[in-house]
C-alpha cells in the first residue's frame, strides 16, 4: 500500500488522546487516533471537526505517548532536533 499523507499539521491534541487526519491512495481522507505503541494509528475516534478544531500536538506529547519521529511534521521535528542538538553543546 502506497505511503499515507499527512493532512493539517499532523497529530493534534485531544482530550485524552491524539488525533490526525491522512489522505489514502485512493484519494479519499480519514481520522486515525493513536493507540499506543503496540497498535499504533488506527481508524476513527473521533470527527474531522475535533481534529481540525484541535491545537497541534507538542514534540513532548508525541514522545510521552510514544509516536515514531517519522509520524511528526517534518518541520517541528526538524525544530525539535536543533534544540536537542543545542542543549547538549550547552
Amino acid at each position: 500500500m502506497k505511503e499515507k499523507v499527512v493532512l493539517a499539521d499532523g497529530p493534534v491534541n485531544l482530550v485524552g488522546m491524539l488525533g490526525r487526519i491522512v489522505k489514502l491512495p485512493d484519494g479519499s481522507a480519514r481520522v486515525e487516533t493513536w493507540a499506543g505503541t503496540s497498535r499504533g494509528w488506527i481508524p476513527g475516534g473521533a470527527d474531522v471537526a475535533e481534529i481540525m478544531g484541535a491545537p497541534p500536538a507538542l514534540p513532548q506529547r508525541l514522545m510521552e505517548y510514544g509516536v515514531p519521529e517519522e509520524d511528526w511534521p517534518p518541520d517541528m521535528l526538524e525544530d525539535w532536533r536543533r534544540k536537542q542538538q543545542s542543549k547538549r553543546k550547552s
